[in-house]
């Protein structure tokens, strides 16, 4: 993933996150779970959108100044199998939109369901293959949607006024909230608001009154707890 300078702390607050980000998105160098927290962003935020597309179309300008550069004899015939497979998959019922009703996740969650349906499109379909939310915490669930090294994606919700256990983190913790808004004590976040915390800062974010709060947090380091928590964490090794 990559990680920009550290500072004491950042919450951003319906902010549009670093240039470097998203072209780093544009070049194809960051992380799957990072990838899905611009795309989820852009389907959210119309300026997230045209700073990707912006990022995208100067990526786009760099790579037709470069020289032409040496292919193997078989390309042409990879890119057309490809293809191929591509059209062939197409065809499959597993590339029909889903029938909600038919997913095992779907008929167990009830109510859940219904606010997982209304998340961005490209978290809603990861989140409807997962087998459903893991209990957290009291109020407290947690729905990891993608893996890749050490970079994690999940979903966290909360219930109203209930709160994650108090955590840092060894890297760059980023969060975006897909429904209702939470606080940690410096800054508050609502629909729509990403959220950056450096390496080393303590927080315990809270949901708001009224409605359950889903963010989609992305993490390159697991979360260190504090308190009783931290003991357990320790006495563990993780």
């Amino acid at each position: 993933m990559v990680v920009v300078a550290p500072v004491a702390y950042r919450a951003m607050t319906n902010h549009l996150l670093e240039d470097e980000l998203y072209a780093a998105y544009a070049s194809g160098v960051l992380s799957p779970p990072m990838v899905l927290l611009i795309d989820a962003q852009a389907s959210m935020d119309g300026g997230a959108a045209r700073q990707r597309e912006d990022a995208e179309a100067v990526t786009g300008l760099l790579l037709e100044n470069l020289g032409p550069a040496p292919v193997k004899a078989e390309a042409l015939a990879e890119i057309f199998s490809t293809i191929d497979a591509e059209a062939t998959q197409s065809t499959q019922p597993d590339s029909v939109p889903k029938d909600v009703s038919s997913c095992p996740a779907a008929r167990a969650a009830g109510k859940a369901i219904e606010e997982l349906l209304c998340l961005p499109s490209v978290v809603r379909d990861l989140a409807l293959d997962k087998g459903g939310w893991s209990f957290a915490g009291p109020g407290v669930r947690t729905l990891e949607l993608m893996h890749h090294g050490d970079a994690k994606a999940e979903l966290i919700r909360m219930e109203p006024g209930r709160s994650v256990p108090r955590h840092s983190h060894n890297s760059q913790e980023f969060t975006l909230v897909l429904a209702g808004g939470f606080s940690d004590g410096r800054d508050s976040c609502t629909l729509g608001d990403i959220c950056v915390v450096d390496p080393g800062v303590i927080h315990k974010p809270v949901a708001d009154p009224g409605e359950a709060c889903i963010v989609l947090a992305v993490t390159d380091g697991p979360p260190s707890f504090t308190g009783p928590l931290g003991w357990i964490q320790r006495v563990l090794g993780r």
